[in-house]
């Protein structure tokens, strides 16, 4: 099954309302994560299965995407349209990969703030270079 489909987490909220309303005329699926669902690797959410126990680790509260079978032009209708929407941003994203598909949702959310804390420092690094 190669259904578009967005993981949302922590976006049962208003903005996540605009989010999916955004997405039914682009076709896409939209699913909200539940903090009982974290434990099951990312693969196994997108087909729909549901835990045999509950995840009893530490929920986190960002708001993150997982985009599922999002194809370029696709997915750029899908940022374009947080700006057309005016949806404030989702720090973090990621693309469902072969590699990340077998990870859980913690260890995603772990992976996507060390890159973004990278790419903080990087920007600090650099900038800091430029006045030199």
């Amino acid at each position: 099954m190669n259904m578009p489909l967005i993981l949302l987490y922590n976006l049962d909220t208003p903005k996540g309302a605009k989010i999916r309303r955004m997405c039914l005329p682009l076709g896409l699926r939209t699913r909200l994560v539940k903090p009982e669902e974290y434990g099951l690797p990312l693969g196994e959410l997108v087909e729909g299965t549901v835990p045999e126990t509950p995840w009893t680790g530490e929920p986190f509260s960002d708001e993150m995407l997982v985009l599922v079978n999002c194809t370029g032009p696709l997915l750029d209708r899908f940022l374009q349209g947080f700006r057309r929407n005016k949806i404030p941003p989702v720090a973090l994203k990621a693309v469902l990969t072969p590699t990340n598909r077998t990870w859980d949702s913690a260890a995603l959310h772990g992976e996507l703030l060390r890159e973004r804390q990278a790419i903080q420092e990087g920007q600090a690094a650099h900038a800091g270079k430029e006045g030199n």
